[in-house]
């Protein structure tokens, strides 16, 4: 079974309804870790007969209100969205603990991860339907023009408006140009990528090399140099990544330990470190705030999300309602936002300000 399969939730990879892909890659589809089996094959279950573990299982606080400057005032208005993966929905809250509305979508089949532009438009991995959707601030609906993706998986934006995308199945990484033009990114040797984090001032792309149990940087933008691998110990299937790039620090979710490791990427090098943590099962995407001190983990097999501090501290749990294996994560920092959106279902209407 796959990671992304409904029914008990066992790691793999991922493919959507009705694959064809997936009849002709058998060697893809099982790797054998110790005694468990790893199947690629993604088998789609029903949102509601999942059969999930359930995040009571590992009971975490809420989120408190902020006090002082770790999170302050205009932390106090960013908007945390997340993938609802089994639920075929974006999810969006305000921190701490503001209303929760659903961004609205149209017809998405097992959306996964997520990034932001500039404009606020929200781009949206729509795996299941292999395609990437984009949803204006004013909640309009489009496509975005790509050729051939298969899984389509991890974004990441650039400021000039370059989306690249883990095009999983294709076994690569794509670029689309603001103006539209699709061109494959140079990698070697990926085998379903996952995750990616932009270094737009080092013109670096980290990509999570799930399959391969490793994470890779590649040069973009016309930078030298070719495909490194990242000094890494121990990695088991990672998945989302967060780039705290002042500090040259990299957030991986190694999703097949559980737990999230801080991984120095700079030219000074240092230590792998892992992130203090309770209860993960299989993390998945990384969000991390506009202070670089929490760490938000879309905590894939208890089905909520997580706020970490990153250097150690009380974890809570973001009170979002009605989430099932949340996979996707972006954090839009404070500010005045006009995305539409709807109320979540059985919740209160709210009045839509300045999100």
């Amino acid at each position: 079974m796959s990671r992304f399969s409904t029914p008990g939730r066992s790691r793999g990879l991922y493919a959507g309804p009705s694959s064809p892909d997936s009849a002709q890659t058998p060697a893809r589809r099982r790797r054998v870790r110790g005694a468990v089996l790893l199947t690629v094959l993604l088998v789609l279950g029903a949102p509601g007969t999942a059969g999930l573990a359930s995040a009571e299982t590992r009971p975490s606080p809420a989120v408190p209100s902020p006090r002082t400057g770790t999170e302050g005032a205009g932390a106090r208005h960013a908007s945390l969205y997340v993938a609802d993966y089994a639920g075929n929905d974006v999810l969006k809250r305000r921190l701490p603990r503001g209303p929760q509305t659903t961004v609205p979508t149209t017809d998405l089949t097992r959306p996964t991860y997520l990034a932001l532009d500039r404009s606020r438009a929200l781009y949206v991995a729509d795996t299941g339907d292999n395609r990437i959707v984009k949803v204006s601030a004013d909640g309009q609906q489009t496509t975005v023009p790509t050729q051939d993706l298969q899984r389509p998986l991890g974004l990441a934006l650039s400021r000039a408006g370059d989306l690249y995308i883990a095009d999983s199945f294709n076994d690569r990484v794509v670029k689309v140009s603001a103006g539209g033009q699709q061109t494959t990114v140079p990698t070697q040797g990926l085998l379903h990528p996952e995750g990616l984090a932009l270094d737009e001032a080092r013109k670096r792309l980290y990509v999570a090399d799930f399959v391969n149990d490793r994470v890779v940087r590649v040069p973009v933008g016309g930078s030298g140099g070719g495909q490194r691998t990242v000094r890494t110990s121990g990695l088991s299937q990672p998945t989302g990544l967060a780039l705290d790039a002042r500090a040259q620090r990299l957030y991986v979710s190694d999703s097949g330990n559980d737990r999230v490791v801080r991984v120095p990427v700079g030219a000074g090098g240092g230590a792998q470190r892992t992130v203090r943590t309770d209860g993960l099962s299989s993390p998945s995407g990384l969000a991390l705030d506009a202070a670089r001190k929490h760490l938000y983990v879309a905590d894939f097999g208890n089905d909520r999300v997580v706020r970490v501090p990153v250097r150690g501290g009380r974890q809570t749990t973001v009170p979002f309602t009605g989430l099932t294996t949340p996979v996707g994560l972006v954090l839009r920092p404070g500010g005045h936002e006009r995305h539409d959106a709807r109320p979540a279902a059985g919740k209160p209407e709210h009045p839509v300000r300045g999100r």
